[in-house]
């Protein structure tokens, strides 16, 4: 027997002359050697007439083309062209062991002898461009595997470790199933954007790896960019983790353009419909993808139709499940965003009511746009109003009883990121409604709209809306307290803190007792609410305006209430904002939140350098435009002539909150004839409380 195949040996008749047949060795060796060219143990050594058996050559097998490697998938090996090749229709090129590459959709006789005279015709000067193009394209590639095999299993694993143990659970990063890349990371398989992406991120939150980070999320993002035709899953998780960090790091335009592109993404492969025929696994996958790319329309604008990534209405998508049936790999129903487009569970998970009230909460400002654009009447607001009531109460009592937050037995109680997270974005959605009705509030309301409703009613709805914003501290607070210190915030805490900072410093200061102990209560929880954005949010570019409007309100709320004087303080000088760098239609409409991603991207309308400026003397007799023929309003003035809010020194002013007078004293007259002087100016206060909206 053969001790390299196995195999018995072989023998055949041989005629001999001159004598009969006879049974004589034939080929000297096995034919499983033979077929596998190996060498035989069958063969005989001439030399010494022993058995010389010879292990056969350590063959590795057939290289991974090019193309494979880059997508991290099985390659078959076949020549010409692989399979994954020839089904994608890309060229399949594989790498020489003397580092040249062979193109092997080209290896034809055909196409070599017509590439080969395509050459002799090709100018030298062509060729030296074509070789140095060539050169320049391996070396970025080099740069890229050199970079990414710099990160060892040491380094990534601790990132991806941390990551899952404390960033997942956030509604934003929750899209990632922990076994799954935690295996392909040991298996060194798994997309190396996604990879890099997700180190990046991860060393951003926690401030590791200062110098390294930024250098993974640019060869991240070039990874993807160098595809852009080829929309992947993995290159939409790839894709989510850097917009999150290029918005943490202030490349705002970067971050907003990319959203786009992801969403174009996400629709091409028809992410927002169901797909049936997964595992749990890659199908909640799939939705919580989708679900975390929708919700990342709240960082650059809410209730603005243009600039939506996705139409509701074209959502077919289940909502995502909760993380114990996720990581159990369990097959549930969860609903859908919009109730009535397929069967409603009877309880609703955190995780899919978080994404529920984003819904909402888009709708009610999509309402509360109309109302400051004159676009709704009266009736249209209470309608509104009953229907969203209506609807967050239904999504509450949907709610697993652990999963509930009361007032007596709740507090004290540990609460996960997310279910903090969802009952903080419930009781904003009621403060969002009910500031509609808050005429004092320095936020554009015409008063028009409201006027109808008696002050009492009012009165009712200012306090339904502090109530909600004092139920929104409290859970800041039971959070900080009571939580670990590994525990994080999800984005949208910061925004609901800061909006509540503002209402009850509001409320403190119109009402009775506006220098007692309402007012200190008041900026003591204020306080709370910036150093809860200050502790979790330290490290994000997108929301430093945020915290720095905080503290100067803060601040400015403290020296009211050690000032001695009541009486409005005039200003002496004006400072006027710039002006938009966008049509003044839009900039009307388009009121922006403080912590828009697209209102500081800082974009500029070009479309004057679309034709060439007239020679002067036509300039002069031509038809000035509508937009330009409208002068600015002026600022308001007091019985002396001069100016009630704009303040060279706003921040030590303690009459003036958020760049707005109160007025004279704390009476609500006064504060209302303030209101009433405002109303006339709508205009000019939309520059100055466009960072205010939501």
């Amino acid at each position: 027997m053969c001790p390299v195949s196995g195999a018995q040996g072989i023998y055949s008749n041989q005629i001999l002359p001159g004598s009969r047949p006879v049974l004589t060795p034939g080929v000297p060796r096995c034919r499983t050697c033979e077929r596998l060219n190996f060498q035989c143990s069958f063969e005989q050594d001439g030399s010494g007439g022993n058995h010389a058996p010879r292990l056969p050559p350590k063959c590795r097998g057939t290289k991974a083309c090019q193309e494979c490697r880059t997508m991290k998938v099985r390659c078959s090996g076949d020549t010409p062209r692989c399979t994954n090749c020839q089904r994608r229709k890309k060229p399949c090129t594989y790498l020489s062991r003397a580092g040249s590459t062979t193109t092997e959709a080209s290896s034809s006789r055909d196409d070599s002898s017509s590439k080969s005279a395509s050459r002799a015709t090709v100018s030298p000067e062509l060729q030296r461009s074509s070789i140095a193009s060539s050169s320049t394209l391996n070396a970025t590639n080099s740069t890229v595997v050199e970079s990414v095999t710099a990160l060892s299993y040491e380094l990534i694993i601790p990132l991806v470790n941390q990551f899952f143990d404390r960033m997942s659970p956030l509604p934003s990063f929750s899209f990632l199933h922990q076994s799954t890349v935690t295996q392909r990371c040991r298996d060194k398989t798994i997309d190396r954007a996604l990879q890099l992406a997700l180190c990046a991120i991860t060393s951003i939150y926690f401030n590791k790896h200062q110098e390294e980070h930024a250098k993974w999320a640019q060869e991240a993002e070039h990874l993807i960019l160098e595809r852009l035709e080829e929309p992947s899953i993995f290159k939409i998780q790839a894709s989510l983790l850097l917009i999150r960090y290029r918005a943490a790091v202030g490349e705002f335009p970067r971050a907003f353009i990319m959203a786009g592109l992801a969403a174009r993404w996400a629709v091409a492969l028809r992410l927002n419909y169901e797909h049936s025929k997964l595992t749990p696994v890659a199908q909640e996958v799939r939705r919580r993808t989708f679900w975390s790319l929708y919700l990342l329309e709240d960082s650059f604008c809410v209730g603005l139709k243009e600039f939506e990534l996705f139409d509701p209405d074209t959502i077919y998508l289940q909502l995502p499940c909760e993380d114990v049936d996720f990581l159990q790999e369990r097959y549930i129903s969860t609903g859908y965003l919009q109730p009535g487009k397929g069967l409603e569970p009877d309880i609703l998970g955190p995780r899919a009511a978080f994404v529920r009230l984003a819904f909402i909460r888009r709708a009610i400002m999509r309402l509360s746009r109309r109302i400051s654009m004159k676009e709704a009447n009266l009736s249209d607001l209470f309608s509104s109003m009953e229907r969203f009531q209506t609807d967050l109460l239904r999504l509450k009592t949907k709610l697993a009883p652990c999963d509930q937050y009361s007032d007596s037995g709740s507090q004290g109680v540990r609460r996960s990121p997310q279910c903090a997270a969802m009952h903080m974005s419930w009781h904003q959605s009621h403060c969002n409604l009910y500031r509609i009705f808050l005429i004092e509030y320095p936020e554009p309301t015409p008063h028009a709209t409201v006027e109808g409703i008696s002050a009492s009613e009012r009165a009712l709805m200012k306090d339904k809306c502090l109530f909600h914003a004092e139920q929104i501290v409290q859970l800041l607070s039971d959070f900080v307290q009571h939580n670990n210190d590994t525990d994080l915030l999800d984005f949208d805490a910061a925004i609901c803190a800061y909006h509540s900072a503002r209402l009850i410093l509001f409320g403190a200061y119109t009402s009775k007792d506006n220098k007692g102990p309402s007012m200190q209560m008041a900026i003591r929880k204020a306080q709370l609410c910036l150093d809860v954005i200050t502790r979790y949010f330290r490290f994000s570019e997108q929301l430093r305006s945020m915290r720095q409007e905080l503290e100067r309100v803060v601040q400015q709320h403290k020296s009211w209430a050690e000032s001695l004087d009541n009486r409005a303080i005039a200003a002496t000088g004006t400072t006027h904002k710039s002006p938009p760098k966008l049509s003044k239609d839009a900039y009307i409409r388009q009121r922006l939140a403080i912590h828009s991603l697209l209102g500081q991207s800082d974009f500029i309308d070009d479309s004057r350098d679309a034709a060439p400026a007239p020679p002067p003397e036509q300039a002069l007799s031509t038809t000035e435009s509508p937009e330009d023929g409208q002068a600015a309003p002026e600022p308001s003035m007091d019985g002396d002539g001069r100016e009630l809010y704009l303040l060279n020194d706003p921040i030590m002013d303690p009459s003036i909150l958020f760049g707005i007078s109160y007025g004279a004293g704390s009476d609500l007259d006064a504060w209302a004839h303030n209101a009433a002087i405002m109303q006339g100016i709508n205009g000019y206060l939309a520059d100055v409380d466009e960072q205010y909206m939501y």
